[in-house]
């Protein structure tokens, strides 16, 4: 039996995290919600989840994609990512493999913003970007995608906020406990001597309300994954023409990649995440509810790598070594006149084995209380968070001598699809190999903390079209540290031997065998003495420089009515309000002149916003609505570009500076939404949905003059510049099959595409600008699904078109992702009501990630394999 607060709450709830409007008054309310709780979804299996969201995307009073489930453990996905990245208009970056990281709308994860049951959380990235695949699924019960905000919102995603939710456990009638395991097969890992094609997962969740008034879930995920990669590279190309040669001697300098190299990654990814929730009403008026989510990775890989470089032929350095090498030179004609190496050889090359480990360790926490007061007239909500990220990263490379026969002819061609590389002497040979040094290099501790506090209150009102009038206040500080130091070891015993072996890269790839150590970790050991301490050295200039401190405040406040009325005859709810958003911001680290001396430094700013919004939901018939939204959105600029890091050069006639910029302003555009969304059934539904931003200013690397103490520097580094437009349409079809006759009307389909266009681009290269980063002219998803008797399948495709990759660590690192498509497939049995066997498999078509340099196709840069996974397992549910 539910309390008369427990329906108002749950009918606020709505109406805030959902922008439901109140249809009636105030004394109406429950009636209302105790009907929507109590309609009856027949589907089971994958298509329960798409009916249940379908359910929830109808109601909603703004633009917005829902994954919604009862319980814990439901979703059929390993991450919450897998799950995203089906939706209308999101598109997700691999990583590993994995999807990781999500582009919205055409937008890049720069400008979309992260919460956890409403509050925002902090990334261990170095910019605000959040890694989706940290969050298992199987602890999430619902997630909202919303693309319109709304003013009563934390602000900070043009593109979208993502909002993820724990279940609430007096929304259940009685508990559940739900048990899962699954065996993982990585199948690339039977071809990498340094990994493990096997790994596993499994998960324990209860949710138990343990009276009317008191009730805890909880959960816990563990997951060893094998992280397995073969790939070949080429590194950015010697592009401008004061630093190019001519190999062939004709007058026209020719374009080249400075080197490129051949690469494997094996190991392993630990991750352990667990969630907790209490929920407890002591009076009938009062609400307290208290989360904690926890996650922490821990990531160890072995890196075997070829590096070869002396490739671009600098101001003809190298044309000895092409013209007498036995392996022809190949140069093309480019669009704009010059030439380009696509193919060659160098006598007496350079090249390097490196046999490294990369040491990660990552940890989440994200927690609150929530206390909620229904007075007899106002609902007063109060809310204190506190969120906290963390990294611990070092990338160890093994660097060895090569002893062997000399000269060596290394040739390369990227005429391909990939960098191919040969030799004339078997550079894998491990007799060829002593160990001359190790570097730890970017020894890293990263540090991100947040403490929010957000107040709100709200009423029913009988203000004409206006039902409810709401306000609140919210106030976050937060403070995000990056400190690094590299150093490098010599060899303390040189008796070490027998450690080497070698193995073909394989899959295709053209590339001389790769050296490896054997047992690296036992070499580290005895050779080196381990791996010293970080605190045995002195950070050098360039990690000073490198080391940074950002803090920032943020204070807002908003004012917001939801709307019901008719206009033009037409029923309409929606919602009105208005958000106003300062940041205050300081930067510190250090900053040198002339490379002479290194100084603390500190930079201040500040900015203020003003954020309008408008929602409406018209229902043009029972079964028909349209959408409207307008609004203003902010994006505020990444952590890592607020850096500061300043390398001063007065020596030069034109004063220069590099460096991060604490002076950045935020991204700022005003949007419209339109939709029309057509529901001819509980569970199908054609959607159609136009969407338009203005983007007012940009943050890119670029050139610009900037002032330091008064004086004025040609800067290269992030800058505001001019923004653009960004349009597109999404479409969306989704429908359980239910009128076919048997066994046909278990089927289903869910399926979406998106078109995005924009003038909007980064500021390189000056003559042929990369798109807007993540933009991705066409994403889609089509998922075919059958449910009967227990039998629960289902194929799902994903496709985004290429897209500008900015980088995380390294913003100044942009490059193009070639389009991409995967196919992920799934099959359950339910034995008995409590009991079901699983098969999953993902990236069936094993599709690799290949990319390309300046915005020209030709020049190649990755091509990168992670190979298919399948997983089978089990579930109990109790």
């Amino acid at each position: 039996m539910k309390t008369p607060f427990k329906l108002s709450l749950t009918a606020l709830a709505l109406i805030q995290g959902l922008g439901l409007s109140v249809a009636h008054a105030q004394e109406d309310s429950s009636a209302q919600v105790q009907e929507e709780e109590t309609e009856v979804i027949t589907v089971r299996g994958f298509g329960s989840t798409l009916t249940r969201s379908l359910q929830h995307k109808k109601l909603a009073d703004s633009t917005v994609e829902i994954i919604s489930t009862d319980d814990l453990g439901q979703l059929p996905d390993v991450t919450i990512t897998d799950a995203l990245a089906r939706l209308p208009g999101v598109a997700a970056d691999r990583d590993r493999g994995n999807p990781s990281i999500l582009s919205i709308r055409g937008l890049g994860p720069r400008l979309n913003l992260a919460t956890m049951n409403g509050r925002e959380i902090v990334s261990g990235e170095p910019s605000r970007s959040v890694r989706y695949e940290q969050f298992p699924a199987e602890l999430i019960s619902s997630v909202e995608v919303y693309k319109s905000p709304m003013a009563n919102q934390t602000e900070g995603g043009i593109s979208g906020l993502v909002n993820m939710n724990f279940v609430e456990p007096l929304s259940r009638d009685e508990g559940l406990v739900t048990i899962s395991a699954h065996a993982m097969d990585y199948v690339l890992g039977d071809d990498i001597p340094t990994a493990d094609a096997s790994g596993k997962r499994g998960s324990f969740s209860i949710i138990e309300p343990i009276s009317d008034r008191f009730g805890f879930a909880f959960g816990v995920a563990y997951q060893d994954q094998p992280s397995v990669q073969r790939e070949t590279s080429s590194y950015s190309y010697n592009k401008y023409e004061w630093d190019m040669g001519d190999v062939n001697e004709n007058g026209i300098k020719e374009a080249a990649p400075w080197g490129g190299k051949s690469a494997t990654k094996g190991g392993n990814t630990e991750r352990v995440g667990s969630m907790a929730v209490i929920q407890w009403l002591p009076t009938d008026s009062l609400q307290v509810k208290y989360n904690l989510f926890y996650s922490k990775f821990d990531i160890e890989e072995r890196e075997d790598q070829f590096w070869f470089d002396g490739w671009g032929n600098w101001q003809n350095t190298s044309v000895w070594n092409y013209q007498n090498s036995q392996y022809d030179t190949q140069i093309e004609s480019t669009e704009n006149g010059g030439e380009q190496i696509t193919s060659g050889g160098l006598i007496w090359a350079n090249h390097s084995a490196n046999n490294a480990t990369w040491f990660q360790q990552n940890e989440l926490v994200s927690t609150g209380l929530n206390l909620e007061w229904q007075g007899d007239v106002w609902l007063t909500a109060l809310d204190v968070g506190y969120s906290n990220a963390s990294i611990e990263s070092r990338w160890v490379n093994v660097t060895s001598t090569y002893t062997g026969p000399t000269p060596v002819d290394i040739g390369w061609d990227v005429s391909g699809d990939r960098l191919e590389v040969v030799a004339s002497e078997d550079i894998g040979n491990p007799d060829y190999y002593t160990l001359n040094g190790m570097t730890v290099d970017n020894d890293r501790i990263l540090d991100d903390e947040m403490l929010t506090i957000k107040a709100d209150m709200s009423r029913f009102v009988d203000w004409g079209h206006a039902t409810q009038f709401s306000f609140g206040v919210r106030w976050s500080d937060r403070e995000k540290d990056n400190d690094v130091v590299t150093w490098w070891q010599g060899v303390t015993d040189s008796s070490v031997s027998g450690y080497g072996s070698s193995y073909a890269l394989g899959g295709g790839f053209v590339s001389p065998d790769l050296y490896t150590i054997n047992n690296w970790q036992s070499v580290v050991n005895q050779a080196f003495g381990g791996i010293d301490s970080r605190n045995d050295y002195e950070p050098q200039a360039q990690n000073l420089l490198n080391s940074w401190n950002v803090q920032e405040t943020n204070s807002a406040a908003y004012v917001m009515v939801n709307l019901d009325g008719e206009l033009f005859g037409i029923p309409y709810t929606g919602n009105a309000g208005v958000r106003y958003v300062r940041t205050e911001s300081t930067s510190a680290g250090y900053q040198t002149e002339d490379g002479v001396t290194i100084d603390p430094t500190s930079v201040d700013h500040s900015y203020s916003e003003i954020l309008p919004s408008l929602n409406l939901r018209l229902s043009v018939s029972e079964d028909a609505q349209v959408r409207v939204g307008l609004a203003r959105t902010m994006s505020r600029p990444p952590l890592v570009e607020m850096r500061t890091g300043f390398w001063l050069d007065n020596q030069s006639p034109v004063k220069t500076a590099s460096g991060g910029n604490p002076k950045l302003n935020p991204f700022v555009a005003d949007q419209i939404d339109l939709g029309y969304e057509y529901f001819f059934a509980e569970d199908a539904a054609l959607t159609f949905s136009l969407f338009f931003k203005d983007l007012k200013t940009h943050v890119g690397s670029a050139t610009d003059t900037i002032t330091f103490n008064g004086v004025e520097y040609q800067f290269s580094g992030p800058v505001n510049g001019d923004g653009g437009q960004i349009r597109g349409f999404e479409v969306l079809y989704q429908q359980a099959f239910t009128m076919l006759p048997e066994p046909f009307d278990g089927l289903g389909i869910y399926s979406n595409y998106s078109y995005t266009d924009s003038n909007v681009t980064e500021f390189v290269p000056e003559d042929n600008p990369l798109p807007l980063g993540g933009l991705s002219k066409n994403v889609g998803s089509l998922t075919l699904w059958y449910y009967k008797a227990g039998f629960d399948a289902k194929v799902s495709y994903n496709y985004r078109s290429a897209y500008t990759r900015v980088g995380s660590w390294d913003p100044t690192e942009i490059t193009t992702t070639r389009g991409e498509a995967t196919v992920d497939a799934s099959i359950s049995y339910d034995v008995t009501d409590n009991f079901k066997i699983m098969l999953q498999g993902q990236n069936l078509t094993n599709e690799v990630s290949q990319s390309y340099f300046d915005n020209d196709p030709s020049r190649i840069g990755s091509y990168i394999e992670w190979g298919k996974r399948y997983l089978v397992g089990f579930q109990y549910a109790m």
